[in-house]
């Protein structure tokens, strides 16, 4: 048997199961469809979320639920974006006007990470950014001074290069960034979810044939060539769904990202440990830590499809699946 201290899911979205979905949802029994989605991420072995926004605020309110029945949480509450650049009515829409105020709300109520939408397509011009640099450096100090991180969606080409610049704390997707990028972003410590099985679903639902599913190809692309140099520079590569996975199927993302040239160690490290250390989360198997295990019949290093198939799995004390050796 290998144990480790629990899998990390850190582009989750516990209100929704696909993207017609979360978007459609009118939001009645929010937290308990939330507790479902959560009882199958600990049934997958996630022990660790990041809730990366959500369609109403009230979500935080899943913070309130007791430890043994959900992952360890961080989350942002609704999602910010400007009019025009999301979908209609889902995100908080800001101005220069509102900007501070909308910022500053939704550092509140338990929300650890504020979340934008950084770019959006329109019609005839393609996916561009919703913020310019300086809004962006704005956001970033009104979230800091508050303790929380930004979280930013990108799949613009000229999208992370503004957010990096821009002090942004972890880049969502991020097909296009470069490798100064990488430099910059991993110098202070930042975070890149690339959510590939996501990116890929969103290419094939456009088509190969399509404006948009040629960028994003071209993008994947670019996410390949840059996921070890992203490591070597220091940036905390992470395993996220992102809607396109199951709750519960982070494994699946780390099988993509060894398939996009991480090797198994660095993607097991992608979805375990490297997201407790990012996310500053107690981990590890002594005196006075949660008391969290995944077991897995040998190591997933060896056979990276064991991710998908924990032997047990214990959530504060409590065996959620399988049952101890």
């Amino acid at each position: 048997l290998t144990a480790l201290p629990g899998l990390a899911d850190c582009h989750a979205h516990l209100s929704g199961n696909g993207v017609a979905d979360m978007i459609d949802y009118d939001g009645s029994g929010l937290i308990e469809k939330m507790l479902a989605n959560a009882r199958r991420q600990l049934e997958g072995g996630v022990l660790l979320l990041a809730e990366k926004g959500s369609k109403s605020s009230l979500s935080l309110r899943f913070l309130d639920v007791a430890a043994a029945q959900r992952p360890r949480l961080q989350m942002a509450g609704r999602m910010i974006a400007v009019a025009g650049g999301y979908y209609p009515g889902f995100g908080i829409e800001i101005d220069e006007d509102n900007l501070a105020a909308v910022v500053d709300a939704a550092t509140r109520d338990g929300a650890t990470w504020v979340k934008l939408v950084g770019d959006w397509p329109r019609r005839g011009q393609g996916a561009i950014p919703n913020f310019d640099e300086e809004s962006l450096r704005r956001i970033v100090t009104i979230a800091h001074d508050a303790g929380c991180r930004v979280a930013i969606h990108t799949a613009a080409p000229v999208t992370p290069q503004l957010a990096v610049r821009a002090g942004v704390d972890s880049i969502e997707h991020g097909l296009f960034l470069a490798e100064e990028d990488l430099a910059s972003l991993g110098s202070r410590g930042g975070a890149w979810v690339p959510t590939v099985a996501a990116m890929e679903s969103v290419a094939a639902w456009l088509g190969p044939d399509s404006s948009g599913g040629r960028v994003l190809t071209a993008g994947l692309e670019n996410t390949a060539s840059l996921l070890n140099m992203a490591v070597d520079a220091g940036v905390a590569v992470l395993a996220g769904t992102d809607l396109a996975l199951p709750h519960g199927a982070v494994g699946k993302e780390a099988l993509r990202l060894i398939e996009y040239g991480l090797t198994p160690e660095r993607a097991i490290h992608a979805v375990s440990d490297a997201a407790y250390e990012y996310l500053g989360v107690e981990s590890g198997f002594h005196p006075g830590v949660a008391a969290d295990v995944v077991l897995f019949a040998a190591d997933p290093a060896t056979e990276p499809q064991l991710l998908l198939e924990p032997t047990m799995v214990m959530r504060a004390g409590t065996v959620i699946v399988g049952s101890l050796p």
